[in-house]
């Protein structure tokens, strides 16, 4: 089967409106519920309109707030929601109120430069081969850009004889191609290329790319049920329409993770801490009598305030070993008082990995465990990473000398804690094609991207084995943690809701995790099982062809996923 690439698809993910139907309703209010006590309430745009901005947020009849949302809210009108969630959510942290606000604005303005970057290259393309598709591309980039920037859809045309600065042309050139395949081409020209050298690249990459796009693409089921044999034109056309949806949807994703920062805020900020008070307080509860001692919370019982006070005290001598050990002993410290939560798995919807159930429950799984741990570790300033494992959580830490040490926050935790990552340990590549180190970890714990980093641990104390948790498989991703345990709860979100029967709402959930981060294989799977229940066959295939491709746990998994695309090829 050929096809073609179509641009349609970049104005129909532009005008969306994320909350149109019932199901997006629905799991955003869970979603809502999941991290704090924000109630959504939709209303008509012109009674949205009256409120105005400062009236998007509003304190109920129950002591609660109610946020008042749109049916048809675009994409464009995101960015007053989201500032005014973090204006709320970030009292005791002013100066970053703004930051996913004004990321959305430099979004804007990255589209806008974008659209004239395609315009200006057009007559550098050749009509029959990419260049109408470069010409769609271009416009509905800029339009967007300033739809973004101006909150209100715009439909103008590119400016004829407007041209854009040589480093807007390199970062446009970092953001299309990507940072390090752009320093990739760059190693290619001679030392030090001039300006002119750098603009015939610029304009062969171009040419060379809006030509495979403009041919037509191959895509076939392979001879066995679970394989798909995908030609190079259609692969590059799969990941340029994923690219650019992505990018687009940005917005949507900026508001979820708004509403996520906001329970992780509330966690650490409330979360009591566990011990004699509250061994008394349940007993009290038990047989009747109302709790006598007044619990503390985990925040001053650490003394958060003071470890970032004293961090930052060492970190001004500039002694890099003595910031490490600062840095590990506060690191264990909150280890310790993480750890000590009861554990509780999240079979039947315990909700032990949601913020706004762990604050009233105190119970944590290996999740749950690492939203609380990380955020303590972000208010003192500490450098950590997700560890994402087949079916568990983890972190690792980086301390400023450039050691990597694993880091189990899970009640229960493991003797091998803090034991140092090396270079042996590890079997993987970079970025670079070389052989994973040590050092590529460090570079991206500094500058994390939503990628991630994975590969395979080699030593046997790594084999995770803790109780109730088996994990044989040594294959490990590292994340920026808003990223990851983003994904991590969505996709248990999912799965209870899918057990519920609510079914159109654990879509919602899968797919919001799959646009977090479309490397992460376990919601591929969820959404296969709820597609195939619904009786939805080419998607239910198309999502665990996904699952297989990406899942590196246990070989069970894959071939029950085999299974499953086997029984759906014969219906």
């Amino acid at each position: 089967m050929e096809n073609s690439f179509e641009t349609n698809f970049i104005p129909q993910t532009v005008e969306k409106s994320p909350f149109a139907d019932t199901p997006a309703q629905n799991f955003f209010a869970e979603w809502c519920r999941i991290n704090d006590s924000i109630t959504p309430e939709f209303i008509s745009r012109k009674d949205w309109q009256q409120k105005g901005v400062l009236g998007i947020l509003e304190k109920n009849d129950s002591g609660k707030q109610t946020i008042f949302l749109l049916t048809d809210l675009h994409l464009w009108e995101i960015m007053d929601v989201i500032k005014i969630v973090d204006y709320d959510t970030l009292a005791r942290n002013p100066e970053k109120r703004e930051e996913r606000a004004n990321r959305i604005q430099e979004l804007g303005v990255t589209f806008e430069k974008a659209g004239l970057y395609l315009s200006e290259y057009l007559s550098a393309l050749d009509e029959d081969n990419g260049r109408p598709i470069a010409q769609d591309i271009a416009r509905e980039f800029y339009q967007y850009g300033l739809s973004l920037q101006d909150k209100e859809q715009k439909t103008v045309d590119i400016p004829e004889k407007l041209s854009l600065s040589e480093e807007d042309k390199t970062k446009l050139d970092k953001w299309f191609l990507g940072r390090d395949v752009y320093q990739k081409r760059l190693a290619r020209l001679v030392e030090n290329p001039s300006e002119n050298q750098i603009e015939d690249t610029r304009k062969k990459l171009l040419q060379v790319y809006f030509k495979a796009l403009g041919r037509e693409g191959y895509k076939a089921n392979g001879e066995k049920p679970w394989e798909t044999r995908v030609g190079p034109m259609q692969h590059l056309q799969d990941r340029t329409r994923k690219q650019i949806t992505k990018a687009v949807e940005t917005p949507e994703r900026e508001m979820k993770t708004a509403i996520f920062r906001r329970g992780m805020e509330k966690l650490v900020t409330d979360m009591k801490e566990v011990g004699w008070r509250k061994a008394v307080n349940d007993l009290l509860k038990k047989i009747g009598f109302d709790p006598l001692l007044e619990q503390r919370k985990l925040y001053d019982t650490l003394r958060i305030d003071e470890l970032k006070q004293e961090l930052e005290e060492v970190r001004r001598t500039g002694n890099i070993t003595k910031i490490s050990a600062k840095e590990l002993e506060i690191a264990k410290k909150i280890q310790k008082a993480v750890s000590s939560f009861p554990y509780k798995s999240t079979d039947g919807g315990s909700g032990s990995d949601h913020p706004s159930k762990m604050v009233e429950t105190q119970f944590i799984n290996c999740v749950g465990s690492s939203i609380l741990g990380g955020g303590l570790f972000d208010e003192v300033g500490i450098r950590y990473l997700h560890a994402d494992l087949p079916k568990h959580s983890a972190t690792v830490l980086i301390t400023s000398d450039g050691k990597v040490r694993w880091q189990e926050l899970t009640p229960g935790g493991a003797w091998w804690n803090y034991k140092e990552i090396q270079d042996k340990d590890v079997t993987g590549i970079n970025n670079n094609r070389q052989p994973l180190t040590v050092a590529d970890i460090v570079a991206f714990a500094n500058n994390p991207s939503d990628e991630g980093i994975r590969f395979e641990i080699n030593r046997w104390w790594y084999n995770l084995n803790m109780g109730k948790i088996k994990i044989p498989s040594r294959y490990i991703g590292l994340f920026k943690s808003e990223v990851s345990l983003q994904c991590h709860i969505l996709n248990n979100t999912g799965s209870a809701l899918s057990a519920l029967g609510r079914k159109e709402e654990a879509i919602e959930a899968y797919q919001q995790a799959i646009s977090v981060d479309s490397k992460f294989a376990d919601p591929y799977n969820g959404l296969g099982n709820v597609l195939s229940a619904l009786g939805r066959k080419e998607e239910a295939i198309e999502a665990y062809q996904q699952f297989i491709k990406l899942w590196n746990g246990n070989e069970y998994w894959i071939n029950r996923a085999k299974t499953e695309i086997g029984k759906l090829k014969q219906k």
